[in-house]
């Protein structure tokens, strides 16, 4: 089994918003800054020896936050970036509903089946988040990382470390920042 420890981002001033979300992002909101710092004060403890982070606004100020507590090294990798939502980008969800309503349902019922406009399907996103993985979790096997991740991502890795479908992907995305070590067969993080 390889461990994964993976933090959500705090809320942003565009999650305030509703608005939908890529890289590079918006900032996090004094609230979501002391969520991440909360967090923080808990995953100093863990003896984490870097953190992994693409290089949107929300996920390196998490990242900078946790770091600070835990006295780990800042890295980049862009293949931990969100989901690429294309014309979707910054948009309400209200915005989309109305645009798109057909789309939408589409994309909240079955997330899988649907590639918003110019944008990423969720199953290349988990190819390329796989890839990362193995390649930290090769990377650190007697160290701890710590990845940091948007929504959805953070959704996809707890979706195939419990070895559930990605119709239960929004039950997996967390409200605000959250962590968690997630635990799997390095099987799991095959991308298939």
């Amino acid at each position: 089994m390889a461990s994964v420890y993976v933090i959500q981002t705090g809320r942003t001033t565009w999650d305030e918003q509703t608005r939908i979300e890529s890289a590079p992002g918006a900032p996090l909101t004094a609230t979501g800054r002391q969520d991440v710092a909360d967090a923080a004060r808990e995953l100093a403890a863990l003896s984490i020896s870097a953190i992994y982070a693409c290089g949107g606004e929300a996920e390196q100020q998490t990242a900078e936050l946790v770091a600070e507590a835990a006295g780990a090294k800042v890295r980049t990798s862009e293949e931990l970036r969100e989901l690429d939502y294309g014309l979707w980008q910054g948009l309400t969800r209200e915005e989309i509903k109305r645009r798109q309503p057909k789309l939408y349902r589409q994309w909240t019922d079955s997330p899988a089946s649907v590639r918003p406009p110019g944008g990423e399907t969720l199953d290349e996103v988990r190819h390329r988040l796989c890839k990362a993985v193995r390649e930290i979790v090769k990377r650190h096997k007697n160290g701890r990382a710590l990845l940091v991740l948007r929504p959805v991502a953070f959704a996809l890795l707890r979706c195939m470390a419990r070895h559930e479908g990605l119709g239960r992907l929004w039950q997996n995305a967390g409200e605000g920042c959250c962590w968690q070590v997630l635990e799997a067969d390095p099987a799991d993080w095959d991308g298939s």
